[in-house]
């Protein structure tokens, strides 16, 4: 029922909606270096073009097999108890992961995720599937740079900064480990990161060998940029490369969207909040090339609001300005789409840490968002590994040669894969396993072990807002005697006053209700601030604008499904899931597909489609007596696919205009038009099922049908609200489903 009009329905299958169609940076082959051991295949990877390898990833027939599904949760930690967090973050308070859990004594391996991803990333997903397998505990986190990350365990509040991303996610650790020892019997300590999750991994396996609190037996950086400040500038640059120019972006989005949509249909996974899927279709290196880098200017969007937002930095909401959630961000996202990592490293970033750190200058700065700054750490450490592949899009000129040089037979290096287009690769798969469950090599990963204090301190749990290890500095600028951070506790709320924006956007904040404390304007009116050195580029908010004249109440309706879907659909559906195996589960889910048929076909004979209508009248009457009653779907593989139609599709058929853009409680996103049409599918369901099988005297039965079929619904709609990890997340959703509609119209 929620999000209806916006996903569909894919058996047993757990596919995120097309809100995943945009998303945040796919950061991230034969061996050119002596590996750990051998393969027991040569390594085939068909695509030589690194952009498409980053893209389009590893063919099915290629990837590793893990099972689908595995048991897990997804608690939430509070990492700072008594942090004051803004009301528009409301969602953000306690940091959320993911753990798998042995039933006996195991080992347990962090996973960490890339740039922008957060805990349910599709590739951290796929690792931990592979881990469980292969007998670990598995606990994902997100990125330190991930918007509820920000929030929930960011000591500064402005991440990007590698080491102090290593302690805040140190601490969150920590803190993780204090929840669940009781319940989990854990015999040692992994690392792992893909893309900057991997950069985060080598900084925290050389925090811990100072501090010993974990003692990770092995350590696996997975396509770490060396730099982080010259693989952000590499992305940034990558949406100049929209075909046509910027003016051609309309249509840019719109061939993209139609991609997405085929991918989502055909029941792959997309998502907003991980890595950036294209399939179906090979397009060329400049469209590839502006697909990846509007992903990332997406994230970088997450990211620079959120941490504005949080620390109060008036750097794009104005300064002291509190946001309610029936606020409308639009005008905001529009200005946050403007701005590029470097932006943000050169407005917040930087000028927060040289001022907490006296005497660090810029260009130090940069070079301390390097592998290069703990160098000797990894040069002399046999626990920590490397994977990589000598085409990676974000490495520098020499980048590999460095590498190869750093880690000696500790490195694998494939020679094709792009940036963890090669992640699921069953060759890659196989050696990271082998590393993992190969003999260890002691206590500690790096050669240096932990002082005595350290030492003793092992296993301690850290205070929230403390230092990681408070008995140990951490060096900054050297190994030995740098200043620590100040005030690392909590945001900067008023300390920090962010460098004021040269370039002032004519956008204009209307309409917001319940708005504090204004900053204003000669006119008394509220202007958004456009970022330093940013200009109009290419971006989401050529299209962002959808017809919206009650927001503030579909916003507020938005927060409603969100708190209903946590607090009574999704447990009761969890409840479902649990009791009812799996086979059972796919078969419940075929009937009510089955049934759902004669909407379709009354719909598509209303639009005068005698071959739709056809196609869907055969698959009825395949699946209702070979398929008995639905359960199976002999009729798809007798050629016969799904067509889903509806009386919205029916009326835009006709002509109707889709109207205002409406937010209904608990079925979710819709239309005027859409809505009108719900109510007429509604009513023809009265007279073709109710009425027939006497549900509609029958209120028992008629009650537990429809509930049984909006538990169902539910169950095949992986959608989570706030789990995209973009603050934007109703703007985008709105956008989506508007793009979708019209698309399901002109098929």
């Amino acid at each position: 029922m929620i999000f209806k009009g916006l996903c569909i329905r894919g058996k047993g299958s757990p596919i995120p909606p097309i809100i995943g169609a945009l998303l945040a940076l796919a950061i991230c082959c034969h061996t050119l270096v002596s590996p750990v051991g051998a393969a027991e295949e040569p390594y085939e990877y068909p695509f030589a073009d690194p952009y498409a390898a980053t893209v389009i990833g590893t063919p099915k027939e290629l990837q590793a097999e893990v099972p689908q599904k595995i048991p897990l949760r997804e608690p939430e930690v509070a990492v700072f108890e008594d942090r004051p967090v803004p009301d528009i973050l409301w969602y953000d308070r306690k940091l959320r992961y993911s753990i798998a859990t042995q039933r006996r004594p195991a080992p347990l391996i962090f996973l960490i995720a890339g740039m922008g991803a957060g805990h349910n990333d599709p590739k951290i997903q796929f690792l931990q599937r592979v881990f469980f397998k292969a007998g670990f505990h598995v606990v994902c986190l997100p990125s330190a740079t991930h918007p509820n990350f920000i929030p929930a365990a960011s000591g500064s509040g402005i991440p990007g900064f590698l080491m102090e991303d290593a302690r805040d996610l140190y601490r969150a650790m920590e803190l993780i480990i204090r929840d669940v020892r009781e319940d989990v019997a854990i015999t040692g300590f992994d690392l792992a990161g893909y893309s900057l999750g991997a950069d985060h991994a080598a900084f925290l396996a050389e925090l811990d060998n100072r501090l010993g609190q974990f003692r990770f037996n092995k350590v696996l950086l997975i396509n770490p940029p060396v730099s982080l400040y010259h693989a952000a500038g590499v992305l940034d640059e990558m949406i100049k490369k929209i075909p046509g120019g910027e003016e051609k972006f309309q249509e840019f989005f719109d061939n993209a969207f139609r991609a997405f949509t085929a991918i989502y249909q055909s029941n792959e996974r997309v998502e907003f909040t991980g890595d950036f899927l294209f399939r179906g279709r090979k397009p060329n290196d400049e469209n590839l090339a502006a697909l990846i880098g509007l992903s990332f200017r997406l994230a970088v969007a997450n990211l620079a609001f959120t941490s504005d937002v949080f620390t109060n930095a008036g750097y794009i909401k104005p300064k002291n300005l509190e946001l309610s959630t029936t606020d409308s961000l639009t005008d905001y996202f529009k200005v946050a789409d403007l701005v590029k990592f470097l932006d943000y490293f050169r407005d917040l970033l930087a000028p927060y840490y040289l001022e907490q750190i006296p005497g660090m200058t810029e260009q130090q700065l940069i070079e301390q968002l390097s592998l290069r700054s703990i160098e000797q750490f990894l040069r002399n450490s046999p626990s920590v590994y490397l994977v990589h592949n000598v085409d990676d899009l974000l490495l520098a000129p020499g980048d590999i040669n460095y590498l190869k040089d750093v880690f000696g037979s500790r490195a694998r290096i494939y020679p094709r894969g792009g940036h963890c287009g090669n992640i699921d690769h069953r060759v890659n798969v196989a050696h990271m396993l082998e590393i993992f469950k190969g003999e260890t090599t002691g206590g500690s990963t790096g050669t240096t072990a932990p002082d005595s204090e350290g030492a003793a301190g092992a296993g301690k749990e850290m205070k929230p807002g403390a230092e990681p290890g408070e008995q140990t500095q951490t060096a900054l600028l050297s190994r030995e005697a740098a200043p620590p951070l100040r005030d690392s506790g909590g945001p900067r709320n008023e300390a920090f006053t962010a460098p004021r924006p040269a370039v002032i956007s004519t956008g204009m904040v209307s309409g917001q209700t319940g708005a504090r404390n204004p900053e204003t304007s000669a006119k008394g009116t509220r202007q958004i601030i456009a970022p330093r050195r940013s200009e109009a580029k290419p971006g989401l908010s050529y299209v962002i604008d959808v017809h919206d004249p009650i927001e503030p109440v579909n916003r507020a309706l938005y927060r409603f499904n969100a708190m209903f879907d946590e607090y009574l659909f999704l447990p009761v559906t969890r409840a479902y899931e649990f009791i009812t195996p799996v086979f059972l589960q796919d078969r419940i889910s075929g009937i009510f597909a089955n049934i759902s048929e004669v909407r379709n076909l009354l719909n598509s004979i209303l639009q005068l489609r005698p071959k739709t209508s056809a196609t869907v009248f055969t698959r009825f009457l395949v699946n209702s007596t070979l398929g008995i009653g639905g359960m199976w779907d002999p009729a798809t593989d007798l050629g016969f696919p799904k067509h889903e139609e509806d009386f919205g599709q029916t009326l835009g058929w006709w002509g109707l205009k889709q109207g205002p853009y409406i937010m209904l409680p608990i079925f979710g996103p819709s239309s005027l038009r859409d809505t009108t049409g719900l109510v007429g599918d509604s009513a023809a369901s009265y007279f073709y099922l109710y009425q027939p099988t006497d549900m509609d005297q029958n209120i028992g039965a008629g009650s537990a049908y429809t509930g049984g079929n909006a538990i169902d619904t539910r169950h095949n709609i992986p959608f989570r609200y706030y789990q995209t990890g973009s603050p934007f997340e109703y703007d985008l959703v709105r956008l989506l489903y508007k793009k979708k509609r019209e698309l399901d119209i002109a098929r």
